[in-house]
């Protein structure tokens, strides 16, 4: 879905499945001879509708306008490397198509990778912000604030955060992977030192979990049922991208916790998540 300017942008079909958009740039607000198209991504078809757009405004705008994309989340984030030449390189089109455009500047939220910022060209990083989950747990869930440590799924997690979390109240994990089948077969606790947690030493703890992405929540599950096992009192999950299929029934393993108690809450934006659930809560 796309908007320009806070105005939505409507995109129908002709028979033969081309887009059919109508936009008129005179109803259009312009703000110092620029403009933003904000772009919460669906599909791929959308890529069109955005190199449309831009040339649109370009082509019937007297001045120069300069055009700003917020980018809510970044497709192809996942594909950051190729291991062989018969894996496409998906995430580095996907910037140079962005970078063809020619955007004053890019705005992201919570990109996955340093290999994501290099690729894009103007990259703007937006600040997260965690004040409405401070307010939730203590308001609403009566969690004193003091007790919280924060968790991040693996050390990749933990290096893409560290400049928002400081302290010592770090937790991370590190997981035994069968990476022939991709199944994790066991995980760790440590410290922001590398220590393993002994046991019981989570006891009166409240654990946010921090991660980006999140499919059926698989990492998210495993942590927190040793977080749990450690003796943590209350544990919630934060993912900046919650992909639908979160709520899958069968697949899905973080929604499972959710059901059961395990985890207290989901947060996340509405950068994909779309659904419906009582403990997942959109900020």
């Amino acid at each position: 879905m796309l908007w320009i300017n806070g105005q939505e942008v409507k995109v129908n079909h002709f028979p033969d499945n081309t887009q059919l958009i109508k936009i008129d740039t005179n109803k259009l607000s312009f703000y110092d001879d620029s403009t933003t198209i904000r772009w919460r991504y669906e599909n791929d078809e959308e890529c069109m509708t955005l190199w449309y757009l831009v040339n649109h405004i370009r082509a019937h705008k007297e001045f120069n306008v300069l055009i700003n994309l917020s980018l809510m989340y970044i497709p192809n984030a996942r594909m950051d490397r190729v291991k062989s030449n018969d894996e496409v390189f998906t995430l580095k089109y996907f910037a140079d198509f962005i970078n063809s455009l020619n955007f004053n500047c890019v705005y992201v939220l919570d990109p996955h990778s340093y290999v994501s910022e290099a690729l894009i060209n103007r990259i703007y990083k937006e600040s997260l912000s965690f004040d409405y989950i401070w307010k939730w747990l203590e308001k609403r869930d009566g969690i004193d604030l003091n007790s919280v440590m924060f968790y991040f799924p693996d050390d990749g997690a933990y290096k893409r955060y560290k400049d928002t979390f400081t302290g010592t109240n770090i937790l991370y994990g590190k997981k035994n992977r069968d990476w022939d089948t991709g199944k994790i077969l066991g995980l760790t606790i440590h410290d922001k030192d590398g220590n393993e947690i002994p046991n019981y030493s989570l006891e009166n703890k409240t654990i946010l979990m921090i991660d980006d992405i999140i499919s059926y929540g698989g990492t998210l599950a495993y942590s927190a049922d040793k977080l749990h096992e450690l003796g943590a009192s209350h544990i919630y999950a934060y993912g900046t991208h919650t992909e639908n299929s979160v709520l899958d029934a069968e697949k899905g393993t973080l929604i499972k916790r959710l059901d059961n108690g395990i985890v207290n809450r989901l947060f996340t934006t509405n950068s994909l998540y779309t659904g419906n659930h009582p403990k997942i809560t959109v900020i």
